[in-house]
C-alpha cells in the first residue's frame, strides 16, 4: 500500500506530488483514492491511498487536536480567571494604600501648618523681645 503516515498524503517517496482519482475497477467503483502518478497496481513504493481511509485518519487526528485545544482552553480560562481575581485584589489594596496616604499626607500638611504657625510665634516672640529690651 505504501504507507507515508496518517492522513492525506501530499507528496510520495519518490517526491512526485500526490493526486486524487477515482477507482474504474469493477471491485471498487467510483471509490476515490489518493495515488502517485507512478504508482501501478501492486507497487509497494509509490503511494496510493484511499481517500475514506485518508479522511477517517484526518478526522481522528483532528478529534485528538481538539480534545488538546479544549483542555488547553480550560486551563488558560483557569488561569485568566486568576488573574482577573487577582487583579482585584490588587485594585482593592490599590484603593486602601491610597486612602492611607491620602489620610498621612492630610495630617502631614496639618502638622506641617502647626510647625508653621510656631516658627511664625517665635519668630515674632523673638523680635518683640529684641525691640522691647
Amino acid at each position: 500500500m505504501g504507507e507515508q503516515g496518517r492522513g492525506i498524503p501530499k507528496i510520495c517517496r519518490c517526491g512526485e506530488a500526490v493526486s486524487m482519482k477515482t477507482s474504474k475497477t469493477v471491485k471498487n467503483p467510483g471509490r476515490l483514492f489518493h495515488a502517485c502518478p507512478f504508482a501501478r497496481d501492486g507497487d509497494w513504493y509509490h503511494t496510493f491511498k484511499w481517500t475514506d481511509v485518508c479522511m477517517y485518519e484526518e478526522l481522528e487526528d483532528l478529534i485528538e487536536k481538539m480534545d488538546n485545544i479544549e483542555g488547553a482552553s480550560i486551563t488558560l480560562q483557569k488561569g485568566v480567571n486568576t488573574c482577573e481575581a487577582e487583579i482585584e485584589t490588587l485594585t482593592m489594596e490599590t484603593r486602601v494604600c491610597e486612602a492611607v496616604v491620602e489620610k498621612e499626607i492630610r495630617e502631614c500638611k496639618m502638622q506641617l501648618r502647626s510647625l508653621k504657625n510656631i516658627v511664625v510665634f517665635a519668630l515674632v516672640m523673638i523680635l518683640f523681645f529684641k525691640f522691647m529690651y
